[in-house]
């Protein structure tokens, strides 16, 4: 199983803004066997990836068995969920300038869903390149019901 995940936010950083996140699920013959997107208000780029990521986690994360790889095109989550997090969470969720991270909550309960022994295979897949199933994710995250 394959799942391509992205964010977005329109007019990041700035007050009433709109974002979201998009999913596209795959079988192991690149079919879609499911799509869904979520769409918040108020929220950062940053913060629709890792919603994305966690959303595919809780859904389609394993205790055993094959892992599902998950594609995301934000080195900042892929990052914060496949390294910084180990270290923040050792330092009591502080980082090295002794900062609380941003989206703390959202890391806290991909590492809470981590520690009970669930898993996936997240990978940074580069963005906008072409990529069908990052594009159709990407697609979905923009998409507003």
């Amino acid at each position: 199983m394959e799942i391509y995940v992205d964010g977005s936010c329109s007019s990041n950083g700035k007050a009433n803004n709109t974002g979201g996140f998009g999913v596209v699920v795959l079988d192991d013959n690149e079919n879609i066997i499911s799509t869904y997107n979520e769409v918040s208000e108020n929220t950062t780029n940053n913060r629709e990836e890792l919603k994305g990521i966690l959303y595919a986690f809780l859904k389609y994360g394993v205790k055993e068995g094959t892992i599902p790889t998950v594609y995301s095109d934000s080195a900042y989550s892929v990052n914060t969920l496949t390294q910084w997090m180990f270290g923040w969470a050792m330092k009591g969720w502080l980082k090295s300038d002794n900062k609380t991270p941003e989206n703390l909550d959202l890391i806290q309960a991909f590492y809470k869903h981590w520690q009970n022994g669930y898993r996936i295979d997240l990978k940074k897949v580069k963005g906008h390149s072409g990529q069908k199933f990052n594009e159709l994710a990407d697609k979905l995250a923009v998409r507003r019901n």
